[in-house]
């Protein structure tokens, strides 16, 4: 049985762009969130402060460089990075484009388009729209949209199963005629020498229209968000007895988003509960009638205070051997259900304090907790091979 590779989900907006500087002041990044964040209560973990102060810019090629290095180093073995596209307009798609350019950066990828609207969300607007996500039907959109990703897909540094480039959709439900987008990618892909594209779903939360997910290869369940949106976790996530809202509009979504968030306050949830869910509920699927392969994904932080502030979403910190035992049970149950690959969020998700990196506080532990349990099931691995 072979180890499953271990892809980290890459946040890009650590470099300006005009857009971000006329809505969020002149030279934003999200460098600004994290450095502003304040403690919320004693002995609470914020600001977080990379390794050296390394607030470092991911469109240029010399830290894409340092940070593969890294990566591969700890057994980290590819990115999954992510794509912002709008009907054709592009956001944040410097380190991705940087990357593409230079074949020195060596590590694999794979890519997300992160297909939501942009809000306001952030200072408790999120009906106030930045740049909507229209989803147009238009085959001359959905060309362009391919033609734009097919030197990444055709980089020899892709993540592919069955010869097939990986591309997730972070939100499935809301293209409209996702089929035939999906259609029409195949038969190009195929006109370009690949064998197609191999398509995962990003689950978030209950799925509403499975129907729809037919055109898929494989669903990736995105934690800690999915198992935070679980039944299981009702009790403490009121959100959870509400599933059926996710039918409504999305528009109307947003607005009853605005009413939560008025009257919310940040609140701790326990880890080790969300991690009880992931963990038994690895590789089954409520989606009794798609033949979907599952991709599990797993965290070891989550404190999304540099966004929210005191509406923060914070998951009480695990110990180190808390976080080297969830994992390791997570890639033990990942060899035998034989999955190519698993995620992690994430390598760079400093403003939801999703990362890998190492910081000021702890160092390299989350590193070094991911390669001392591939270090120990490598070891494992061979012994059986050997008997």
């Amino acid at each position: 049985m072979k180890l499953p590779k271990i892809i980290a989900f890459y946040f890009p907006q650590f470099h300006a762009i005009p857009e971000n500087s006329k809505w969020w002041g002149q030279g934003f990044t999200d460098w600004k969130l994290v450095k502003e964040a304040k403690p919320l209560f004693d002995k609470h973990h914020q600001p977080r402060v990379p390794y050296n102060e390394d607030y470092y810019n991911p469109s240029e090629a010399k830290t894409l460089k340092k940070q593969a290095l890294l990566a591969n180093k700890y057994g980290v073995n590819g990115w999954m990075f992510y794509h912002y596209w709008f009907d054709g307009k592009l956001y944040l798609e410097k380190p991705m484009e940087t990357f593409l350019a230079d074949k020195d950066i060596d590590i694999s990828f794979c890519i997300t388009w992160a297909n939501e609207s942009w809000t306001r969300a952030w200072e408790g607007k999120p009906e106030v729209y930045l740049q909507k996500q229209m989803h147009t039907d238009n085959e001359l959109i959905w060309k362009k949209h391919f033609n734009y990703l097919l030197p990444f897909f055709k980089d020899p540094r892709a993540i592919k199963i069955n010869n097939k480039p990986v591309f997730l959709i972070y939100q499935p439900f809301l293209i409209n005629k996702s089929k035939e987008m999906i259609d029409l990618w195949n038969v190009l892909a195929k006109e370009n020498g690949l064998e197609g594209i191999y398509l995962i779903a990003i689950k978030n939360n209950d799925f509403q229209k499975s129907k729809s997910l037919s055109s898929y290869d494989g669903i990736m369940k995105f934690q800690p968000r999915e198992a935070f949106s679980s039944k299981k976790f009702q009790n403490d996530n009121i959100i959870t007895r509400f599933q059926f809202l996710r039918k409504l509009p999305h528009r109307i979504q947003l607005l009853l988003t605005k009413v939560k968030q008025i009257f919310s306050s940040y609140k701790v949830y326990n880890s080790m509960k969300i991690w009880n869910i992931i963990l038994d509920n690895l590789y089954k699927s409520d989606l009794k009638n798609q033949n979907l392969s599952i991709f599990e994904s797993a965290f070891f932080d989550w404190d999304n205070t540099p966004r929210y502030k005191k509406k923060a979403k914070i998951f009480k910190p695990l110990s180190r051997e808390q976080k080297k035992s969830n994992f390791k049970e997570f890639m033990v149950k990942s060899i035998e259900n034989e999955s190519p690959f698993v995620f992690f969020n994430a390598w760079n998700e400093w403003s939801e304090s999703a990362y890998l990196e190492p910081d000021k506080k702890h160092g390299f532990e989350n590193l070094e907790i991911i390669k001392e349990v591939i270090d120990s099931l490598g070891n494992v691995n061979e012994l059986n091979e050997n008997v």
